[in-house]
C-alpha cells in the first residue's frame, strides 16, 4: 500500500513562509549585520585621523559647509555607536529569522 502525503494549508503556508526568508530576510539581514560592525570599526578611526588633519578626511555637513575638525571625533563615536546599535539588533532579528527556519 502507498502512504498518502497529505499536506495541510497551514503546512504549506509555512513552507512557503520557510523559503522566503531564507530567500530574502537571511541575506539581506547578514549583509547588513556585517556592514555595520565593519563600518562601527571604522567610524571611530575616521575621527581620530579627522582631527589629526589627514586631506580627505573632513565631516560636510552641507556641499559647502565643513564642520570643525575637531568635532570629528565625538561624531565618529556616535556614529560607531549607533552602527553598533544597529547590528546587536539585526543579529537578533538574524537569529530569530534562523529559528524558525530550523523549527
Amino acid at each position: 500500500m502507498e502512504k498518502s502525503t497529505h499536506l495541510s494549508g497551514a503546512t504549506v503556508l509555512k513552507n512557503i513562509a520557510k523559503g522566503a526568508t531564507i530567500l530574502f530576510c537571511v541575506p539581506i539581514l547578514s549583509v547588513w549585520a556585517a556592514g555595520s560592525v565593519v563600518c562601527a570599526i571604522i567610524a571611530p578611526i575616521g575621527g581620530v585621523l579627522g582631527i589629526v588633519g589627514i586631506q580627505g578626511i573632513g565631516l560636510n555637513a552641507f556641499p559647502d559647509y565643513d564642520l570643525p575638525n575637531i568635532l570629528s571625533l565625538p561624531i565618529g563615536l556616535c556614529l560607531s555607536l549607533l552602527l553598533f546599535i544597529s547590528f546587536y539588533y539585526t543579529r537578533r532579528l538574524l537569529r530569530g529569522c534562523l529559528h524558525f527556519i530550523k523549527n
